[in-house]
């Protein structure tokens, strides 16, 4: 009986310590800064999109500036349930509870955010060749329909 107690504690363990090391991002586990998000993203694009050298140094510039403004696809931190009426949220790293957004809050979020993909998207279609551009957008949609198909299989 102890030794079955033991041996369940010992698991568990071994799954929190697993699940802790899973939500490092990097070797030294440390989150990425945005500019080293900006960097891989550009790096990326170069790669799909088949980038010149000035290019990527403009796609570079671009992806710093909006790395702060955009999801560029860093660490993004835990996100609760979807449709979850959390009213406060703890900080991981301080243990501070902060106030869940208000609706006005999230529309005016929301609004910046669009906003700010709206003027990224028309910088980007100025650096970008009319095919890199087209082909960007069609990875953008079809990204966004992947991202709708598993929000709607998470409800």
């Amino acid at each position: 009986m102890i030794m079955k107690k033991i041996m369940m504690t010992l698991a568990v363990a071994l799954m929190l310590s697993g699940a802790v090391f899973a939500q490092r991002s990097n070797k030294n586990g440390e989150r990425p800064t945005q500019e080293q998000i900006a960097q891989r993203m550009t790096e990326r694009m170069a790669s799909t999109y088949g980038l010149t050298d000035a290019q990527k140094t403009k796609v570079l510039a671009l992806n710093k500036k909006y790395a702060g403004k955009l999801p560029m696809g860093g660490f993004r931190g835990g996100r609760g349930a979807r449709g979850s009426q959390q009213t406060a949220k703890t900080d991981a790293q301080t243990g501070a509870t902060q106030q869940a957004p208000s609706s006005e809050e999230r529309a005016k979020r929301r609004q910046e955010m669009k906003a700010n993909r709206e003027a990224y998207q028309k910088e980007l279609k100025a650096i970008f060749t009319d095919a890199q551009y087209q082909k960007y957008t069609e990875n953008e949609k079809a990204r966004m329909q992947r991202h709708q198909t598993r929000a709607k299989s998470q409800e």
